[in-house]
């Protein structure tokens, strides 16, 4: 497939014209065979019914005998210079999981209305399914002009409610534009029957329309389809989801977490290419062979992609059945695939009316939207929707047919954007001690020390050292340490990007309850985020956090592993680690830096202890220990 290729989705009503206007396109540009068209005239005639432009594309005797589209059927078409990808969807509300598979791949979408019907009910559906999976660029065609004698105030006034209504929602369109694509009247040519009409035809304003979400600038995504031998070498095959892939980039593989660089790029009949964009379906080799399967997601250093088993989403649903909460699904995203289940459902909106429901179920009847939280049974490669959109649209399958699809909004459990605490009823008390007569009872303040780096890099070692220092001089204090953590409060929780999250979120109110009670409390945890550290020191308090970077090289962490965790890591027992698989972001302004690759950690204390008194946070009963200064 063409980098520069723009897939544009063509939805509307039955019988508005859909499989017709893709028909005239190919005729009128002279890109449908003559063998094909003939084909069809000729079973036509011996049927004893009418030709019909639509023909040409239904794939299907049975679409051809009830005059309908059952499947999407995608149709590659040039003009102007440009390539197009027109996909033509059904306009049945029983196949619209058809038009959401067809939607969830496009640039851009053309919406047809009959100019004798107007807006009716799928308008409005297909019009909500396509902003719920973010397709900005769309187009209006009003159809049928002839049924309407060509009449200018009738466009407008559908041309006024259609618009109005796709502002509403979030997509107004870049066109509305009249035709009658039986008689291909305003698409290739303007019409002489519609002067009136002073825009380009429609194949002229698809010429104004761009692939916005892929300028090349995303993070690099390349999504393996199969591997297999050929003339001796190992050939990795797949699609460039995002960015550019070029030869002897250094990649990473996802969730495995192997690394190397891309040795070749091959590709049918273009030999020797060094570059391949967005779109383009290509294999690779690698400069050493790796034991990379079908679904794994080779991703450019430094560009994070999220590794998880949890999901959030807003989604449409189509099933025969409701979606319910602990019913077993397929998830599939890219090349992917993995079973889920349904955990939570909120601001769930009937699609035919648009209102919000009630949300209090764990489930989502046939033809509703809504934002959901989805637990995979093994962690998965995807995007944020918002930040690469190829790898954030996915689609549910019940059994073996599809019945719903969606965009990724996350994978943190801290909920849905909007969603207030008010609205739970939870309340929050003050305790009758302030806070100065905690520090006085104590003889020191309550406050944090974050330790935050790679692991390996001594943070509990240091934080075990720290906390006995400061309890020797009088200090109210003590240590969180992350394994521990984990055997107890946080047991129930996982390695992946959500949990990791979680796992923070859960520590931060403990620590902030620590120090609120007028406590010295020290934790030591990786917490590689700085978005998660950020919110860990709006938690505890700015006044009351003091975030201590252990910074320590990856090869020397790598080389003390005291746990073994390294090696494991890169053998592919454990995912999603830290400084093999999942980055570390280093804070930007800590409170004190730690090299620990050249101090030890008694030196380290000396320096935390040192920052302390300065800041007034030992209080009166912070005491030096002159066997200690000598250490």
């Amino acid at each position: 497939m063409a980098g520069n290729e723009i897939k544009i989705v063509i939805a509307g009503h039955v019988d508005h014209g859909k499989s017709t206007l893709v028909g005239r396109f190919l005729c009128d540009t002279g890109q449908m065979p003559a063998d094909r068209k003939e084909k069809i005239e000729k079973r036509c005639k011996k049927d004893g019914k009418r030709f019909e432009f639509a023909f040409l594309l239904d794939a299907f005797e049975e679409e051809q005998d009830q005059g309908i589209t059952i499947d999407a059927t995608e149709i590659r078409w040039s003009f102007g210079g440009k390539r197009f990808l027109l996909i033509d969807t059904p306009g049945h509300r029983e196949f619209s999981k058809n038009m959401v598979t067809g939607a969830s791949k496009a640039d851009a979408a053309i919406i047809l209305l009959d100019a004798g019907e107007g807006i009716r009910e799928q308008f409005r559906r297909h019009s909500h399914i396509l902003a719920m999976l973010g397709i900005e660029n769309i187009i209006v065609a009003v159809n049928k002009m002839d049924l309407a004698a060509y009449n200018a105030r009738r466009f407008a006034a559908i041309k006024k409610e259609a618009g109005g209504f796709l502002a509403r929602i979030g997509i107004p369109p870049a066109a509305v534009i009249p035709i009658c694509a039986l008689h291909g009247e305003n698409l290739v040519q303007k019409s002489p029957r519609m002067p009136w009409y002073a825009g380009k035809p429609l194949a002229g304003a698809l010429l104004d329309l761009k692939a916005t979400r892929n300028t090349g600038l995303e993070p690099f995504r390349f999504s393996i389809q199969d591997v297999y031998k050929s003339g001796g070498k190992r050939i990795y095959a797949g699609r460039v989801e995002s960015g550019i892939l070029r030869k002897g980039r250094e990649v990473e593989f996802l969730p495995s977490g192997k690394g190397t660089c891309v040795k070749t790029i091959e590709k049918w009949r273009e030999p020797g290419i060094k570059t391949a964009k967005h779109g383009d379906c290509v294999g690779i080799t690698l400069a050493e062979p790796l034991p990379v399967e079908r679904g794994e997601v080779a991703v450019g250093r430094k560009q994070r992609a999220i590794v998880s088993d949890l999901v959030r989403a807003n989604i449409f649903w189509m099933g025969d059945q409701p979606l319910t909460a602990g019913r077993g699904y397929k998830f599939r995203l890219a090349a992917q695939e993995a079973g889920c289940r349904l955990v939570s459902v909120e601001n769930v909106i009937d699609a035919d009316t648009f209102e919000k429901m009630d949300a209090s179920e764990d489930a989502i009847a046939r033809n509703n939207m809504g934002d959901v939280t989805l637990q995979l049974d093994r962690p998965l490669v995807y995007d944020e929707f918002s930040k690469v959109a190829a790898m954030g649209r996915f689609v549910l399958v019940d059994g073996e047919r599809v019945s719903g699809g969606g965009i990724i909004l996350g994978d943190t459990r801290a909920g849905f954007p909007g969603r207030e605490i008010k609205d739970r009823k939870v309340f929050t008390e003050k305790s009758g001690i302030t806070k100065e007569a905690r520090k006085k009872r104590n003889g020191h303040p309550g406050f944090a020390i974050w330790l935050t780096g790679l692991p390996g890099s001594g943070k509990s070692t240091i934080a075990r050292e720290l906390e006995k220092r400061l309890f020797e001089t009088g200090v109210q204090v003590y240590a969180l340490d992350g394994d521990n953590i984990r055997h107890g409060i946080n047991r129930d929780l996982g390695f992946s990007s959500a949990d990791r999250a979680e796992n923070i979120r859960r520590l931060s109110e403990i620590a902030g309850l620590f120090s609120d009670a007028g406590l010295a409390v020290i934790t030591a945890f990786i917490s590689p985020f700085e978005s998660d550290r950020k919110k860990a020191r709006e938690t505890i308090g700015a006044a009351n956090f003091i975030e201590v970077f252990v910074d320590c090289p990856l090869e020397v962490c790598e080389k003390r592993d005291p746990k073994g965790l390294y090696k494991k890591a890169r053998r592919g027992e454990i995912l999603n680690f830290t400084g093999v698989h999942a980055p570390y972001e280093k804070p930007v302004r800590p409170d004190i830096t730690l090299r620990t690759d050249k101090i030890d950690a008694i030196a380290a204390v000396k320096k935390i202890i040192d920052f302390l008194e300065r800041k007034g946070k030992t209080g009166t009963s912070g005491r030096r220990d002159p066997a200690y200064e000598k250490k």
